[in-house]
């Protein structure tokens, strides 16, 4: 997203973890990188607090993992919650200035698996579920605050995120990034109060709101509990 922005003429902050892939990034035209550790409480707010004026926002950081939920941690359940529901939070929260005297945008990058019940993923599938009404909700209370807020939530990925050995059977069904990424600019620009990209995700998606979730569900947990036998 980053990269498709910077080339029509966007002037890019990412953010990241990792400084070797933010001087990837950097290394692009109008591209700036800010090394940032979501996992600190103290390093968003001093983001937030040091960001120069912004024309929107993007809220793309995101961990998943694929197991039992009885084999887990709760260390690990934490993490991912901090990640990608409260980093955003706050996140939303401390800018929320920023973006307001600039008529701003955000952008919540959610999931598929937020609309529906993914065994396996139970966590992850949770935290987005959060993000997609905590976006919707914060849509109707900023419209009157002149920042636009739109939920984006594309199914699975070919990312580095999901290039663990639990999610290998199931690549073959995941979308290509650059394609992901061009459909999440296009809801940037137009900003609608939720948008689910590829025909199949919209079906899912359909689906969700006709049949029970308890049927989706156990059609979820059959699909992943063979991918993690296999």
């Amino acid at each position: 997203m980053a990269l498709q922005l910077a080339t029509r003429g966007e002037r890019i902050l990412a953010s990241g973890r990792r400084a070797e892939r933010l001087a990837e990034l950097e290394a692009e035209v109008r591209i700036d990188g800010l090394q940032l550790d979501l996992g600190s409480e103290a390093d968003i707010a001093s983001a937030c607090e040091n960001m120069p004026p912004l024309s929107g926002v993007i809220l793309n950081a995101g961990v998943t993992f694929s197991e039992r939920f009885l084999s887990g941690d709760f260390e690990i359940d934490a993490a991912l919650i901090q990640t990608n529901v409260i980093a955003n939070v706050q996140l939303i929260r401390g800018l929320l200035p920023n973006l307001k005297q600039n008529q701003g945008r955000i952008l919540i990058i959610a999931s598929l698996g937020g609309l529906t019940p993914v065994p396996y993923q139970s966590v992850y599938a949770g935290s987005k579920a959060f993000m997609i009404n905590f976006g919707l909700s914060l849509r109707e209370e900023l419209k009157h605050e002149n920042v636009q807020v739109s939920v984006f939530a594309p199914g699975g990925i070919k990312t580095e995120m999901t290039n663990i050995p639990s999610m290998k059977a199931l690549e073959r069904n995941f979308a290509p990034v650059a394609e992901v990424a061009a459909d999440a600019v296009k809801t940037y620009d137009k900003m609608p109060a939720l948008y689910v990209p590829g025909r199949q995700n919209k079906l899912i998606a359909g689906l969700s709101k006709i049949v029970p979730r308890s049927f989706l569900a156990k059609q979820a947990e059959r699909i992943y509990r063979k991918a993690l036998d296999s």
